[in-house]
């Protein structure tokens, strides 16, 4: 079971360290298309699962759509909260309080009656240290940003949750089937009112769509929705967390950004954190 647990956590952290490049990615890509036109990227790739659910004899069920769809929603809120928090905040403050749903998903669990254990709330604890000195680097005045990155942390973490929630007793990829599409359908109708279509643009930008589209979204989710079952999503999230500091050492080989002394701590910091959560 052990053994099981382990390997579980790595696919979910190949599956992080596919987001934490997915950020040097997108910054490389965001100087020819828009957001919510990478989101649509990110979800489209779930078309290529069809083929393997046929294959496999899987079926979509009544709770798989009513779970995909859910799952898809909170997703899709997730990012385009996270684009207006960023918009009228900080790139920094956007990292730590997108993090914040290591502290929501396991209050969400303590209200469905899961008794959370108490090395899971010392491992967050020092996550969240790691993750400020990672993340930020100025003062921490509140801005309407900030209300939009909270709000959009709340909706990673009931994401997190009902993956959890649906997963258990349903295929992992007809439920991701349907949440990419879901994630897809929206971000498309929001990137043909606020981003007007560039072929050209979307020729440029082929390589990082190519890797958004198929590793990025498609591998990561399905990582995703297939391991995390197996180790939870209190621990999933707090694995998941360390997106962040695959997004800064990824940033740091591609985008030549700087790594200071002080962010290196707070990775470390996070990585002993998973350390003991792990270890609950």
């Amino acid at each position: 079971m052990q053994k099981k647990k382990l390997f579980a956590s790595a696919m979910l952290l190949l599956a992080t360290l596919l987001w934490g490049l997915s950020y040097s990615i997108q910054t490389i890509s965001a100087a020819d298309i828009g957001t919510f036109t990478i989101v649509f990227f990110k979800g489209i790739g779930g078309i290529l699962i069809f083929p393997l659910i046929m294959m496999r004899g899987e079926k979509i069920t009544k709770d798989t759509l009513k779970g995909g769809i859910i799952i898809g929603c909170f997703a899709f809120l997730g990012c385009a909260l996270q684009q207006m928090g960023i918009e009228n905040s900080t790139v920094s403050k956007a990292s730590f309080i997108t993090v914040l749903y290591i502290i929501f998903v396991p209050l969400i669990e303590s209200f469905t009656g899961k008794k959370i254990p108490a090395k899971i709330f010392i491992s967050i604890g020092i996550a969240l240290v790691g993750l400020y000195f990672l993340c930020m680097s100025g003062s921490f005045d509140l801005c309407i940003g900030d209300l939009y990155l909270l709000l959009c942390s709340i909706c990673f973490a009931l994401q997190i949750f009902f993956i959890d929630r649906f997963s258990q007793g349903n295929d992992a990829l007809p439920l991701t089937f349907v949440a990419q599409l879901t994630v897809s359908f929206l971000s498309l109708i929001v990137a043909l009112f606020k981003e007007p279509l560039d072929v050209n643009a979307l020729k440029n930008a082929l390589l990082p769509i190519l890797f958004i589209t198929l590793l990025g979204g498609l591998l990561a989710q399905c990582l995703q929705f297939i391991f995390q079952k197996d180790v939870g999503s209190t621990l999933a999230s707090l694995l998941m967390s360390f997106e962040s500091v695959f997004g800064a050492l990824f940033g740091w080989l591609i985008l030549n950004q700087t790594l200071n002394a002080r962010e290196i701590f707070g990775c470390f910091l996070v990585f002993v954190a998973i350390l003991i959560a792990e270890s609950a």
